[in-house]
């Protein structure tokens, strides 16, 4: 056995090892995942920071994740010794297919994972356009054409917001009112009748 073929069974080795691993650590193979803490795949709730997400907020992956590194190794690796050891291909032409080979598992499995993560935050995920019209509540008193805050429900999550109220005047906490517009991160409303 030559060098090249350790440096293939390593990568195999610990590329599929790695992937194992983080799998089991995650919860993938018990049938629900965490993904990053604000997403959780099986329960479809998105926390946004409180605040619903804009329309159009793009998923934001990196394609460098220990993810996509184990999947690149691994399929390097393995790539590469099927190659060398058994299609008998010189090191001048399985080095480099099995690069390549590495490149685009990688890239697959991410192109995997970003539209699994974008599916699932543009279904669940509120859009701020959803807000007009709810009914909501004053939180913090709005003082005559200053800002307070509200609290509503929306897609079964609760969110608070900086509120002004449309016509200037002042509301007082607890006071029913609706979402006329949000404008920036700033919600207008006005008391309902």
């Amino acid at each position: 056995m030559d060098t090249i073929e350790i440096v293939y069974l390593v990568s195999f080795f610990l590329g599929l090892g790695f992937a194992i691993i983080s799998g089991l650590l995650s919860g993938v193979f018990s049938g629900h995942a965490e993904v990053a803490g604000d997403v959780d795949v099986s329960g479809g709730h998105i926390e946004a920071g409180g605040h619903p997400v804009a329309q159009g907020e793009a998923v934001h992956l990196s394609p460098v994740s220990p993810v996509t590194i184990a999947m690149f190794i691994a399929t390097f690796g393995g790539t590469g010794i099927i190659l060398k050891k058994f299609a008998l291909w010189p090191a001048i032409a399985h080095v480099p297919v099995a690069a390549a080979s590495g490149i685009v598992v990688a890239l697959a499995v991410f192109y995997m994972f970003y539209k699994i993560m974008s599916t699932t935050v543009a279904s669940s995920a509120p859009r701020v356009d959803e807000a007009v019209g709810v009914q909501a509540e004053v939180t913090i008193p709005i003082p005559a054409d200053g800002v307070g805050e509200i609290a509503y429900v929306l897609r079964e999550s609760r969110f608070t917001s900086p509120a002004k109220t449309v016509d200037g005047k002042e509301l007082p906490a607890h006071a029913v009112v609706k979402i006329v517009r949000i404008v920036g991160g700033t919600t207008f409303v006005e008391r309902t009748k």
